[in-house]
């Protein structure tokens, strides 16, 4: 009989922790807001989470954004609004393209971003690394 009730509640306790570490990664889109930048222009990338239900992206930890092909200023304020979460899953990037690339080609921006992303039913939270690529054309 104990060792039946030992299962029971081994059973239930794995179940919930199971519940509570099974959300996914959330994919990650971005985009520009321009597709033909001038040389030395500034430009924005929108970086979009893409959460199953039931998860959000938190303000802290703090997202952290890496990228190659132009030139980084950092990410836009997205601390403001309520709660503890992101609004709308989304922060913005600004970037300069180099004052030297070439006329009529193409930029690749690769990238990384981490960042957290917690379930909303528990509060477990993860974090989370994804790379990505947006291309642009010089003027």
């Amino acid at each position: 009989m104990r060792l039946s009730a030992f299962f029971l509640v081994f059973a239930a306790i794995a179940l919930v922790s199971e519940s509570a570490y099974s959300q996914k990664l959330p994919g990650v889109s971005v985009s520009t807001d321009k597709k033909t930048y001038s040389p030395g222009e500034s430009g924005v990338l929108t970086i979009s989470f893409k959460t199953s239900s039931g998860v959000k992206v938190p303000k802290e930890p703090g997202v952290e954004v890496s990228v190659s092909g132009v030139d980084g200023q950092g990410l836009q304020d997205y601390t403001g609004g309520d709660g503890d979460y992101i609004d709308g899953s989304k922060v913005r990037y600004n970037f300069v393209v180099p004052s030297g690339a070439p006329s009529g080609g193409q930029l690749v921006i690769d990238g990384s971003v981490k960042f957290g992303y917690c379930s909303t039913s528990d509060g477990v939270c993860k974090m989370g690394n994804k790379n990505f690529s947006a291309k642009i054309k010089v003027k």
